[in-house]
């Protein structure tokens, strides 16, 4: 990819200065899913405290009854098919900047954990989980309001990782996970992805991936597209940002051995990149949770 190429759309998810990027909400009115089918921008955990309403999230639909709690990813197209008057849930929202950030101090990122997502939307029923998804909720919004400035988006996004780490450990340890029958496009961007994590290198750009899955450069565009609303492109740009910030956490390592890991060519052309995609340096970035 030239270094000279914007994405097509910003799926890094950069937020407008002084948006607001974490919510606890009870209204369905802010809830970022309504009945028009559309990508989903944002990160949603919540669960639903009485009625029911029913999510269908690309092909597959879920009912969320009572005592269920359910998570939904940003780039997940999803739409509400049917909601009972008397439906009450509590739910967090986080920007997609929040949500990435969150994930890259966790692990290295697999593609088959959205895959695995997409069909594990939603909890078995337990009555204990109103209880304490309240009292988790009730934890992350009096450290949001009550942790010191420069303190407060790495506090709440510490309490994130331990929910996306619940979720993440249920997929690794579910054996039927990796015999999942998926579609053939699922299974062609599946592969997109593995590609992507395991090959990645600024110069190896949306051509080069499609010729090895058999498909010209557009026809890889649009399926990935019609999957998650961003092109080839952009998930290309976004996985090097992903990795760039998971080992920018590792404090032993310094910005040119980052840039030898990520293959690019020196570490000012990865600085370059990065505050080109994230609007601020790599240095600066580190500085957000090294205190």
């Amino acid at each position: 990819m030239s270094m000279d190429e914007e994405p097509l759309t910003d799926l890094t998810g950069q937020e407008a200065p002084g948006k607001e990027e974490f919510h606890i909400c009870t209204e369905l009115s802010d809830f970022p899913v309504s009945d028009c089918p559309a990508f989903l921008r944002e990160g949603v955990g919540g669960v639903c405290i009485s009625g029911h309403i029913t999510i269908q999230v690309l092909d597959n639909k879920f009912r969320i009854a009572p005592n269920m709690v359910f998570t939904l990813l940003p780039w997940q197209l999803a739409f509400i098919k049917e909601v009972s008057e008397d439906f009450r849930m509590t739910f967090f929202r986080i920007s997609q900047t929040m949500f990435i950030d969150t994930l890259s101090g966790l692990w290295r990122l697999r593609p088959g954990f959205f895959f695995y997502m997409s069909r594990h939307l939603v909890s078995g029923s337990d009555e204990g989980y109103i209880r304490r998804f309240l009292s988790y909720c009730d934890l992350m919004e009096y450290w949001n309001k009550h942790s010191p400035a420069n303190c407060r988006r790495e506090t709440v996004m510490q309490f994130l990782r331990l929910y996306y780490w619940i979720l993440y450990a249920a997929y690794i340890n579910d054996p039927m996970a990796e015999v999942t029958r998926y579609t053939h496009k699922e299974e062609l961007a599946f592969r997109f992805m593995h590609y992507i994590i395991e090959e990645h290198s600024p110069d190896k750009d949306v051509t080069y991936y499609a010729r090895k899955l058999g498909l010209s450069a557009k026809s890889l565009t649009n399926l990935i597209r019609s999957i998650s609303g961003q092109s080839a492109r952009d998930w290309i740009v976004f996985y090097t940002i992903f990795e760039i910030k998971t080992l920018l956490r590792d404090s032993s390592l310094d910005i040119k051995a980052i840039a030898a890991r990520t293959h690019f060519p020196d570490h000012a052309t990865l600085s370059r990149y990065f505050r080109r995609y994230t609007g601020m340096t790599p240095t600066k970035y580190r500085e957000s949770f090294f205190f």
